[in-house]
């Protein structure tokens, strides 16, 4: 019985997640589109461009204008070792922002601990906030 109630806890919670992103960014979005990344960091790039392409729902380039769409990542660091992640979404031609992603954290569990903690937060917009919601 209690495996069934959580259950159905973790399903509304995942349902909630979907509804909180606007259709516009499952739009704008796709399976096989192909998105151009930023960041101030170029490191974080590189770390989220390679979780990406390990996932291969989107494809990634190095060329903005074939681009269709755009992930801004925004990082920011607290403490030893913690670093706080999101990203927005944005229009290519109007660089209008459609939707900005919950905040992650780097991986604090030594089941999943990574040195790195920019590879770690990229890993986790991936695995905690892309994966759930683009299926």
């Amino acid at each position: 019985m209690k495996a069934i109630v959580l259950l159905v806890i973790i399903t509304l919670f995942n349902i909630q997640q979907q509804e909180n992103i606007p259709q516009e960014v499952y739009n704008l979005a796709p399976r096989g589109s192909k998105v151009y990344i930023i960041s101030q960091d170029e490191n974080a790039v590189v770390h989220l461009k390679n979780a990406m392409e390990s996932w291969g729902y989107w494809k990634t380039t190095e060329n903005k204008k074939e681009a269709d769409f755009i992930l801004k990542v925004f990082l920011r660091f607290e403490g030893a070792g913690v670093c706080i992640a999101n990203a927005t979404f944005v229009k290519p031609k109007t660089e209008d922002v459609v939707y900005s992603t919950p905040e992650v954290t780097s991986v604090k569990k030594a089941s999943g601990f990574d040195f790195n903690t920019k590879r770690s937060a990229m890993r986790q917009l991936v695995e905690v906030v892309f994966k759930p919601n683009f299926k």
